[in-house]
């Protein structure tokens, strides 16, 4: 559960609601797995602070020392990853083009292509690779929306 307010009065009027309504309702709560009043935290694969929302560090390190797939199934799970911080990363697609066709589903003659089958891995696909590595590593963060700012989307 994560609770967030604008100040810290508020929020420790907020943190008690909660814990009285958990506790009128007879839902444990083990203090051992509580946080409070935290500035910055890591939440369901993301660091959520005041600025805004990144990408968690740990997953981006791991990120780091990834080897290019070799089969269908290891570019899957690459794939898999990227796709959950896509947002982060500006023209997303077009930079994972060249190796998001790998995996289209049907192989000369019409025939399913097996996970464990070899990627026909060029030098673009390493480019496209190399560069969303680049793009993650780099820490880009979302910011919160400004109610008070006109926000445009193109």
């Amino acid at each position: 559960m994560l609770i967030y307010t604008a100040d810290k009065e508020s929020h420790v009027e907020l943190v008690r609601k909660v814990l009285s309504t958990l506790i009128k309702h007879k839902l444990p709560v083990k203090l051992s797995k509580c946080e409070f009043h935290k500035e910055e935290l890591d939440y369901l694969g993301y660091r959520i602070s005041s600025q805004g929302l990144k990408m968690d560090p740990a997953k981006v390190q791991a990120l780091e020392s990834w080897e290019a797939p070799q089969t269908r199934r290891q570019l899957q799970s690459f794939l898999g990853f990227a796709n959950f911080y896509r947002p982060f990363i500006e023209n997303f697609t077009q930079i994972a083009l060249p190796v998001t066709d790998l995996l289209k589903t049907k192989g000369k003659g019409g025939q399913e292509k097996s996970p464990q089958a070899k990627l026909q891995w060029t030098p673009e696909c390493q480019q496209a690779f190399e560069k969303l590595k680049v793009k993650f590593v780099s820490e880009p963060m979302l910011q919160h929306s400004d109610e008070n700012r006109c926000d445009q989307i193109n």
